[in-house]
């Protein structure tokens, strides 16, 4: 049974304080952005950053949500990766809420990572049923491995039918995806970061 999420509070081990993250990451996407128009190279993420966005990944991966992958630790490396690759593209100018901004990053990239693994595993079931019409006729691949054929076939129909169900609409992840960037461009309703401290 998983354990009730309460809300984070200072001083647990994944706290992220959203005003502080989010002046640090306006910080940094604008010294990114000039450092790019000046054609200088372009400075590094803090230890702050990095941190914060570390913790943010352990904390959603330990949601319910994404309990019992097998690959969760691959799921939080690709997020953080996304997280530090699309950090600097934060718009302080238009949004106060760095904190949602980057959860966001690294929960569509471990649904990301998700898809993929399936995809994986699917392959896999495939080859299983191919090496068994290839070794039909060899009696000792029978004995030994009669029984993986008949797994993989059911593996692979209840894969089929969860597909099947998700046509409707139902069920599955749903991304916060479908704009373009030119409707994110002219958004104007977004609260601009306080940057008075």
């Amino acid at each position: 049974m998983t354990e009730k999420r309460t809300r984070q509070k200072p001083g647990d081990k994944h706290y992220v304080n959203n005003k502080e993250f989010t002046l640090a990451l306006d910080a940094y996407s604008r010294s990114y952005r000039e450092a790019e128009e000046a054609d200088m190279p372009t400075p590094r993420m803090s230890d702050y950053l990095g941190l914060c966005i570390m913790k943010m990944a352990q904390r959603l991966a330990n949601s319910p949500r994404f309990s019992g992958y097998s690959y969760k630790d691959e799921m939080i490396q690709n997020g953080i990766l996304a997280a530090v690759k699309y950090g600097h593209k934060f718009n302080g100018d238009k949004f106060d809420n760095a904190f949602a901004y980057v959860t966001q990053i690294i929960f569509s990239h471990f649904v990301i990572t998700i898809k993929n693994e399936k995809k994986k595993y699917e392959t896999n079931l495939k080859l299983i049923q191919e090496m068994e019409a290839m070794n039909i006729d060899n009696p000792e691949f029978l004995e030994k491995d009669g029984h993986a054929k008949s797994i993989a076939d059911q593996k692979l129909q209840e894969l089929a039918e969860q597909k099947v169900d998700k046509s409707n609409g139902q069920g599955g992840f749903r991304l916060r995806t479908g704009y373009t960037q030119e409707a994110r461009d002219a958004y104007t309703g977004g609260t601009p970061v306080d940057r008075k401290k």
